[in-house]
């Protein structure tokens, strides 16, 4: 009988006739009692003793044994994780009849095109405004839910929302309806963008049977049953109040428990936000009150959200059918919660796809963010049968027919094919159904004729072969053009003439950003562009990301700003400074050098205690030299203290050991490394002209990071000299510009230093090292460890960054 269960694709009732099976954590038996549930009036009897069980996991538990079930096999990587992991096999499932489910079935429809609105208002507002219009492109998909007569949707990000909303107030000077938001359309071009022909083609074909079916709707033709239809609750509810504005609604709204149940809201269409998702000023930090990005959750979850938040309860709150449906099929996470809800939280009347798609790990972190009540061993268990005992679901062709040997599977013909023909779009199943209109603009229901029928031998290629390992491969055409390289170069490193700018090398780092993030540029590849070693390139743009801008500001008078004086007397190097706590920058600096390692031994060992699927310490001394090398830097730059790195790194308690390990061999790993920078070439030094100078003190130089890497002149600079020459350390206090040649005693085996806020510029027949600060544009020279401003006269001005001085 379970198996007859099975393959009519009824899994409930095959889990309930499956004989108990063991999982990787033991389920509690007792079922939790539901908000309508009274407790048992049998007062004086002897309470039963519970049954011996396993403790119930926590969701850290929880979160690692999911990471346990979908990290290995039989699941495997799609698109080098960007497109989640999934089985080597999928059930392809063909266009099929919808009757029965005609709610789902307009839920589904309407939902997809909300998604085009969304993206086509978007659109317009990057047009008029581009400089201040966020992007859209993660905006990934639109989620509706019929509940007691009313529909509510969600998108990932609030922004969509927002924009949609603000775009259709502007356009018809008031609040807008459904039906004007949803009169937003994208041009071709956004629709198409990054799609191969076939899946164009699919798309424009789905919308537009989309947009005939919702015509019905809205004129009344489409939703009581009509043309051998049964009745479309969802249908019901977009032509119930058509005329009324939508309302957008938080999910922490006081009032958003009578919004969907009472009979005055009834017909009202809702638009969801989670105003926690929203970019907030920053309260602590460096970077105190500069905006955070906005956040993000699957639109399933936040649906699922505002019924726990709104605290509905489903035998006392919700009247007839209640469904979740959207663009796409909910990925593995979101299936499992919506699962959790019907089984477990008593929405029995709850009807979802439970064809899921691929698993994304964004969605159980999100959960295990906002409702780790979720999360404990049902959701596991839901979770692990989706791993062992099914396969994912992807789409056919609209137009493809299902072949001999398909299969009837929860509801419709299935085929199960490799991952090489599964779909790239996660799309709900399309219907069989149409519609059409004649000269009268009357309505008729038709069946949309399939006209290819699948087969291995004209299937359109679709999301390649999966792989057990998730490596991102180097894509051969993601370079730089010569304009970007030249774009790139003059930001950060300036023109003949024309030093660098803050505001410059800001943009610069901001162009990093976007060709990492967006076009996968390594910064191997983009700091040769500006001639910067990789590791320094790579810190600026990640302290860009964590903390957004940062501001240097000398200080330019001769008052010493307050802070903490240095008591401690004898040589610096015999000093013992205690270290900080290791903070959330250094976890994150940490963990990037771990997963860039891939899969090295160690690494792998520490992922498992990090998740908590293993305990002992790890050995300091087998660390990789990437790490120690990082470690040491940390140490360097930012002064954490080693217990708090072995801590975080499972080394020991007290840190001893990787002391030992970051002095004997991180440090001297940092050292050789910071030695090997390639030497400047001739047309990276800037020309200068030689000048007398007279010097001012310049405060707060001291507290600037110092490199001492090796750093050369290329031959025939000095004096026609065919051999190379190294350019003084420091010169002496009482030397001009014009006297770096004189017998002074300076060392030459050095190069100057490049000191942090400063640029360095030599003059190629002097030896001379001055620096120009990047904020004012004032020329230096470093002496004895100070910053000596150079004096030029009162006559020249300078114009730096918008601003005005003299130097």
């Amino acid at each position: 009988m379970s198996a007859l269960q099975g393959s009519a694709g009824n899994a409930a009732v095959a889990r309930m006739l499956r004989p108990a099976r063991p999982s990787t954590v033991p389920v509690p038996v007792q079922r939790l009692r539901s908000d309508d549930e009274e407790e048992s009036d049998d007062e004086g009897q002897p309470a039963q003793q519970p049954q011996q069980q396993a403790p119930a996991p926590n969701p850290n538990q929880v979160r690692a044994g999911i990471t346990t079930l979908v990290d290995n096999p039989p699941m495997v990587n799609y698109g080098a994780r960007r497109q989640g992991r999934a089985h080597g096999e999928f059930w392809m499932r063909f266009a099929r009849s919808k009757q029965g489910e005609e709610a789902e079935e307009t839920l589904s429809e309407t939902s997809a095109l909300l998604f085009d609105s969304m993206k086509g208002a978007q659109e317009q507002a990057r047009e008029e405004d581009p400089e201040h219009t966020a992007e859209d492109s993660n905006n990934r998909e639109v989620q509706g839910m019929l509940i007691n007569g009313r529909l509510v949707f969600a998108s990932n990000y609030n922004s969509s929302i927002d924009t949609l909303v603000e775009r259709g107030r502007h356009e018809v000077g008031a609040e807008p309806t459904f039906g004007e938001l949803l009169e937003f359309e994208q041009s071709d071009a956004a629709l198409t963008r990054g799609l191969r022909e076939h899946e164009a083609e699919n798309v424009r074909a789905k919308l537009a049977s989309f947009r005939r079916k919702n015509r019905a709707i809205v004129t009344g033709q489409r939703g009581e049953g009509e043309q051998q239809r049964g009745p479309d609750a969802t249908a019901m509810a977009l032509r119930a109040k058509m005329d009324s504005p939508v309302i957008v609604v938080d999910v922490e709204d006081p009032d958003l428990h009578g919004m969907l149940t009472d009979e005055e809201h009834e017909g009202r269409v809702f638009l969801l936000r989670f105003a926690a998702l929203d970019p907030r000023a920053k309260k602590t930090g460096k970077n105190k009150g500069q905006q955070t990005q906005e956040g993000s959750v699957h639109a399933e979850q936040k649906l699922l959200l505002a019924l726990r938040r709104a605290g509905i309860r489903p035998r006392r709150d919700v009247r007839g059918p209640i469904s979740v449906m959207g663009k796409y099929r909910p990925c593995m996470g979101c299936a499992a919660a919506l699962m959790y809800y019907r089984e477990r939280l008593d929405f029995t009347n709850l009807t979802f796809d439970e064809n899921y798609g691929h698993y994304f790990q964004g969605s159980v972190d999100s959960l295990y963010e906002h409702q780790r009540h979720v999360m404990d061993a049902h959701y596991l268990e839901y979770i692990r049968q989706m791993v062992a005992e099914d396969i994912t679901s992807t789409p056919a062709m609209a137009h493809e027919a299902a072949p001999q040997g398909a299969v009837h599977r929860r509801g419709g013909p299935s085929l199960r094919v490799p991952g090489a023909y599964a779909s790239r779009q996660a799309d709900v199943t399309p219907p069989t159904s149409d519609a059409e209109f004649d000269e009268d603009d009357t309505y008729r229901r038709i069946t949309r004729p399939l006209t290819d029928t699948w087969t291995t031998e004209t299937a359109s290629a679709g999301i390649g072969k999966g792989s057990a390992t998730h490596t991102i491969p180097r894509r051969r055409h993601e370079r730089l053009t010569p304009e970007q390289q030249t774009e790139l170069r003059e930001l950060w490193n300036g023109r003949p003439g024309e030093p660098p700018t803050n505001a410059s090398r800001r943009q610069a780092i901001e162009l990093a950003d976007r060709y990492n993030a967006r076009d996968q540029m390594t910064f191997e590849y983009l700091a040769k562009v500006v001639a910067l070693h990789p590791d320094r390139f790579n810190g600026y743009v990640a302290r860009f990301r964590d903390r957004g801008h940062w501001k240097h500001v000398p200080t330019r008078s001769k008052k010493v700003e307050t802070g903490p004086k240095n008591r401690k007397k004898g040589a610096v190097e015999k000093q013992f400074t205690k270290g900080g706590e290791l903070d959330q920058e250094g976890m994150d600096t940490i963990r990037a050098v771990i997963e860039s390692l891939g899969d090295d031994a160690w690494c792998r060992d520490w992922r498992r205690a990090d998740d908590g699927r293993s305990t002992g310490e790890l050995n300091a001394t087998k660390a990789p030299d990437a790490l120690l090398r990082t470690l040491a830097e940390l140490r360097r730059d930012h002064h954490y203290s080693v217990p708090s790195l072995s801590k975080y790194l499972h080394t020991g308690a007290n840190g001893d050991k990787l002391r030992k390990a970051i002095q004997r061999k991180g440090e001297k790993l940092l050292a050789r490394r910071e030695q090997s920078e390639t030497p400047m070439r001739t047309e990276d030094i800037e020309m200068e002209d030689a000048a007398p100078i007279k010097t001012e003190e310049a405060e707060g130089a001291e507290d600037f990071e110092m490199d001492d890497e090796p750093w050369s002149v290329p031959a025939g600079f000095a004096g026609g000299s065919s051999s190379s020459m190294t350019l003084p350390h420091r010169p002496g206090p009482s030397i001009g510009i014009g006297e770096a040649g004189s017998s002074s005693g300076t060392s030459y085996r050095d190069r100057p230093r490049e000191i942090g806020g400063y640029t360095l510029h030599v003059d190629p027949r002097t030896g001379q090292a001055t620096y120009i600060d990047e904020d004012t544009g004032y020329e230096y020279v470093h002496v004895d460890g100070r910053m000596v401003r150079i004096d030029r006269g009162e006559d020249e001005d300078v114009e730096m960054g918008g601003s005005r001085g003299r130097r």
